[in-house]
């Protein structure tokens, strides 16, 4: 495996990380706010894209197409963001960062070994179940069911399309949660315990 390639994916499987934004409080020490803490992350990794794009410095991963682009990092933060303060619901960020961080490698890999698609929907389908389960904010099995069918077909249908300045990172987070917020607006009663 390429260097590069195995540094995308490790970023990938670490990235995680940041959904410890739902475990800290809102009011850290000094009255600073999580949010105030987030948005001063989010536009520090901002400003590092637009230097990177405007010297054309190459970041570790890169592929070579995402030089005069918004890189795939940048636009997986941006994506997480949407979740963070647009959706805002851990039941639905959650879950759907887990299948972009997780499953986005795992079908890279499963197409260059020519493995099933089936395997990869399968994955996200039983990794966005499991999650729900997890998390416990939806207390009706069919309703979990019906959130990781909906959320694994939109997720499954962003992963694949090739779309010169929008990566996968972003869509596959950004697709699935409108549709999950579309779907809790139409059920309202399925994501209250």
């Amino acid at each position: 495996m390429e260097w590069s390639s195995a540094f995308r994916r490790a970023v990938h499987i670490v990235s995680p990380i940041f959904l410890a934004y739902y475990l800290i409080p809102e009011t850290l020490p000094g009255g600073i706010s999580r949010t105030a803490v987030t948005l001063l992350f989010l536009g520090t990794a901002a400003c590092i894209e637009i230097a990177r794009m405007a010297l054309g410095i190459p970041l570790l991963g890169l592929r070579p197409y995402e030089g005069q682009r918004v890189s795939a990092y940048a636009q997986g933060a941006l994506g997480l963001a949407f979740g963070l303060f647009v959706i805002k619901d851990p039941n639905i960020v959650v879950p759907v960062f887990l299948g972009m961080a997780w499953i986005d490698p795992l079908a890279a890999f499963a197409r260059k070994r020519k493995w099933s698609r089936g395997l990869v929907v399968a994955a996200y389908f039983g990794l966005f179940f499991a999650a729900e389960f997890a998390l416990g904010g939806i207390p009706s099995w069919s309703a979990r069911f019906l959130f990781a069918a909906l959320a694994t077909a939109a997720a499954t249908l962003m992963e694949g399309p090739k779309i010169p300045q929008v990566d996968d990172d972003l869509l596959m987070q950004v697709v699935p949660m409108a549709v999950l917020a579309l779907a809790y607006a139409v059920f309202p009663g399925a994501a209250s315990p």
